[in-house]
C-alpha cells in the first residue's frame, strides 16, 4: 500500500508521498524531506500512539521519508500516515484493501485522531489528484463531506483508521451535508436613511465591479455604506463557492459550518495593519486579507492613514487580481479578484467641507494629506464620491429605501451582460473600446470636452468609460449616451483636492 498525503504552502498543496523503512541497528527515528519543527515532533506522538493502539513500536533504526524530498512541509496533518508506514514497513499491517490511499490526522497520545486545518481544500486537492479514498479525523467530516466524487472514511482513533484499511467499511453514520442556505446577515440598504446619490453610486461600483473611495466626516455613514455595500453582490457561483472555500479552508479562516461559502466575503481591514497581514508572505506562505477578500470586499477603512508601502504593495492586486510572491527562489501566486471599497476622511482633521463642524486645517495640511494617495493608487479607484452629513431630522424621514435583494436583482442583470460580452467593466482595456463599447456621436464629443477639461489621464479617460458602459448596463442600453458619460464624470471629480 503507497501512502499519500499533502504539503501546504499558502494556497499551493504538493502531493506528497510517505514511506518508512525498519532496518537492524539501535532504536532510533529519523523523518526525512524537509519537514519543520511539528512534523519532527511527530514521533513523539506516534510512538504512545501505535503503542495504546495494541501494536509495537519497532525497536529499530528507522527512516521515515516525506516525498519529495526538496519541498518543506508544514504541519501534524502527517501523523497519521508517519503512524501508518511504520507499522506496514514493520510487517504489522498486511493484505490492506488499498493499493494506494490518501489520508490526513494529527495524533493524540492515545492514539485518538483529532481535526486538521484544510480538510475541504485537501479533499478537493485528493480527488484532483486521482484518489478514490481518503481517510480523515472524524471531526473533519461535516466540512469535507461537501465534495463529491471521493470516498471519505471518517475515523475517530488510529485503530478505526486501520480497520478502514482491512476493509471495515465506514466505522460511523455519516452522511454528507446538505448546504444550509443562510441568510444574509449584513446590514440592509433599506436601514440607511438619506445617501440616495451614494447609494446609487455604490450599485454602479458594485454592478460593474469598479474601485470606489467614499470620502466624508467621521460619522457620517462611510463604513455603513460599504457594509450594506456586500448585501447586493450577487451570491458566489458553484465554482466561485469552491475556490473561495478553499482559500478559507486553507488559511484555516472559515467559520464553523460555514462552508462550502455561499456569500462573497467582505474584509473589514483597519489601517494599523501589517504589510503581511494585507497582502501575505512569510515562510510559509500565509495568505493576506487581500486573498481572503477574493471575489468580495476588501473595505480599508482609513485608507489616507495606511502606509506608503501597504498601498503601493495593492496595485497588482488591483490591476490584475492576484498577487505574486518571491520566496526562496520561487514565485508563490495568490488570488486576489476583489473589489476595493475604501473610505477617508477629506483632511486631516476630518471636517473640511463639513457644514456643521469647522475646518481646523490649513490648504498646505490638506494637499499634504492627499498627497500620501500617489497617483498610481488613485488612477486605479474608478469611482470616488462625497458621503455628507445627513441632518438628525431627516433620519426616519426617507420612504423611498429599497432593500438590498431589489438593488441586487439589478446588479445580477448587470452582470449577466457583462459575463455575455466575457468581460467585466472594470476589466475593459483600451483595446476592447472599439469591440465592447458603443457611443453615441453625442457622448464622444462631451467625453472629448471632459478629457480637455479634467486633464484626465489615459486611465482615468478609461475609466469613465467603464462606469459609462455600467450605467447603460443598468439601463439595459445599448449604446452608451451623453447622460451615462456625465454620471460617470460625477464620479472621478471629488477624489482631487
Amino acid at each position: 500500500m503507497q501512502l499519500f498525503s499533502a504539503a501546504i504552502d499558502g494556497l499551493h498543496l504538493t502531493l506528497t508521498r510517505i514511506e518508512a523503512d525498519v532496518a537492524h541497528g539501535l532504536p532510533a527515528c529519523s523523518i526525512v524531506g524537509l519537514g519543520d519543527a511539528s512534523i519532527k515532533e511527530a514521533r513523539e506522538r506516534v510512538r504512545p500512539a501505535i503503542k495504546r493502539t495494541g501494536y509495537t513500536y519497532p525497536l529499530r533504526r528507522m527512516v521515515i521519508n516525506l516525498s519529495p524530498a526538496h519541498i518543506k512541509k508544514h504541519g501534524s496533518l502527517f501523523d497519521l500516515p508517519i503512524a501508518l508506514s511504520i507499522l506496514q514497513a514493520s510487517g504489522q499491517i498486511q493484505e490492506i484493501k488499498f493499493d494506494k490511499i490518501f489520508c490526513i490526522g494529527e495524533l493524540t497520545l492515545d492514539g485518538g485522531l483529532r481535526a486538521v486545518p484544510g480538510a475541504f481544500a485537501l479533499v478537493n486537492f485528493a480527488k484532483q489528484s486521482g484518489f478514490k479514498d481518503i481517510v480523515i479525523p472524524f471531526d473533519n467530516f461535516d466540512e469535507a463531506s461537501f465534495i463529491g466524487g471521493i470516498k471519505i472514511h471518517p475515523a475517530k482513533t488510529l485503530k478505526e483508521a486501520i480497520q478502514i484499511l482491512y476493509g471495515a467499511g465506514d466505522l460511523h453514520k455519516c452522511e454528507a451535508k446538505i448546504p444550509v442556505r443562510k441568510k444574509f446577515s449584513g446590514i440592509d440598504m433599506d436601514e440607511i436613511y438619506g445617501h440616495q446619490v451614494q447609494k446609487r453610486a455604490l450599485e454602479i461600483a458594485i454592478s460593474g465591479r469598479h474601485h470606489i473611495a467614499l470620502i466624508g466626516s467621521p460619522g457620517t455613514g462611510k463604513t455603513m455604506l460599504a457594509k450594506a455595500a456586500a448585501g447586493i453582490m450577487p451570491n458566489l457561483d458553484l465554482d466561485e463557492s469552491l475556490e473561495v472555500s478553499m482559500i478559507y479552508s486553507l488559511a484555516n479562516k472559515a467559520e464553523a459550518n460555514s462552508l462550502p461559502m455561499r456569500f462573497r466575503p467582505f474584509r473589514h481591514v483597519h489601517h494599523s495593519t501589517s504589510a503581511i497581514t494585507l497582502i501575505g508572505g512569510g515562510y510559509p506562505v500565509k495568505v493576506g486579507q487581500a486573498t481572503l477578500a477574493h471575489k468580495g470586499i476588501l473595505f480599508l477603512d482609513e485608507f489616507a492613514e495606511f502606509s506608503h508601502g501597504q498601498l503601493e504593495s495593492l496595485r497588482e492586486p488591483l490591476q490584475e487580481g492576484l498577487i505574486r510572491l518571491g520566496r526562496h527562489g520561487e514565485t508563490r501566486i495568490l488570488p486576489a479578484d476583489f473589489q476595493l471599497i475604501a473610505a477617508m476622511n477629506p483632511c486631516p482633521c476630518g471636517y473640511y467641507g463639513d457644514t456643521g463642524k469647522n475646518c481646523l486645517c490649513t490648504p498646505y495640511q490638506i494637499k499634504t494629506f492627499y498627497k500620501r494617495l500617489s497617483g498610481p493608487i488613485v488612477d486605479r479607484i474608478d469611482m470616488a464620491i462625497d458621503v455628507p452629513r445627513i441632518k438628525t431630522r431627516q433620519l426616519g424621514l426617507d420612504q423611498t429605501n429599497e432593500k438590498s435583494y431589489v438593488i441586487r436583482k439589478r446588479v445580477e442583470k448587470a452582470w449577466l451582460l457583462q459575463q455575455k460580452r466575457g468581460l467585466k467593466n472594470s476589466s475593459i482595456q483600451l483595446k476592447d473600446v472599439d469591440k465592447l463599447i458603443f457611443l453615441s456621436m453625442e457622448a464622444k464629443n462631451f467625453l472629448k470636452l471632459v478629457n480637455e477639461k479634467m486633464d484626465l489621464s489615459p486611465r482615468s479617460y478609461l475609466s469613465v468609460i467603464r462606469i459609462a458602459r455600467t450605467i447603460a448596463d443598468l439601463e439595459d442600453c445599448v449604446e452608451i449616451g451623453k447622460n451615462h458619460v456625465a454620471e460617470a464624470v460625477q464620479y472621478k471629480k471629488s477624489f482631487i483636492y
